[in-house]
């Protein structure tokens, strides 16, 4: 089954994070430009806030605000704070947390789920290849009795769940039993298994950091 796909959700969620970033970035910068003065709500059409104000040089002017809400955010009359470019007053915005802040937390926010789903995917395989090459290297091989092929339901892509499977060892120096689980199979291995036992690669110090070697399965064909 390819999963490489699964790349797109940390792409995407690190590409809205940026866009997150870059809009408060393009606010502050603007802000710099601008004057800060204190305006008029004279409007709330479909809770989108319309102010008034005078600028320095004595222009009434005039800001339709595209940040909404429902119920709104502000009441008709009530004098809010607003920046203002003076070379093109009809580029504003007020300077309050909802208007500031409002339309990056939610391309932030939807780019952090993106971002955790998609890490939760794609990096436990990359972890246990890691693992298993340094096990293959410092660890300690040790033989397992294969007790069962299982379905991992804690992970679902697709609507299916990867096999797995598990053994058992028992260490005859502490005589405490050891069960051990393969990495996620988008097949199912029961058929391939044809030794009563598998190996596994334990970290002597520590068995729970162990990988189980699958290598006598066959190579799935995506």
């Amino acid at each position: 089954m390819k999963t490489g796909w699964l790349w797109l959700f940390p792409g995407i969620g690190a590409l809205l994070l940026v866009i997150a970033i870059g809009i408060q970035i393009a606010r502050i910068s603007a802000e710099a430009r601008m004057t800060l003065i204190e305006g008029s709500i004279v409007d709330l059409e479909d809770g989108c806030p319309t102010v008034s104000f005078m600028t320095l040089d004595g222009t009434l002017g005039e800001y339709y605000s595209s940040t909404c809400s429902t119920p709104p955010s502000f009441d008709i009359g009530e004098r809010v704070a607003l920046y203002y470019d003076p070379q093109s007053p009809e580029r504003a915005h007020i300077d309050s947390f909802g208007q500031n802040w409002l339309g990056s937390l939610i391309v932030g926010g939807i780019g952090s789920v993106f971002l955790a789903i998609g890490l939760l995917f794609v990096l436990p395989p990359l972890f246990a290849k890691r693992r298993a090459a340094e096990l293959r290297v410092s660890g300690t091989a040790v033989q397992a009795e294969v007790v069962d092929v299982e379905l991992n339901g804690s992970l679902s892509i697709n609507g299916r769940n990867p096999y797995r499977i598990v053994a058992q060892w028992l260490n005859p120096q502490t005589n405490k039993l050891h069960v051990f689980r393969s990495e996620n199979l988008w097949f199912d291995p029961g058929p391939y298994i044809n030794e009563s036992l598998v190996t596994v690669m334990i970290d002597p110090s520590n068995p729970k950091r162990y990988s189980m070697d699958t290598r006598f399965l066959p190579e799935l064909v995506d």
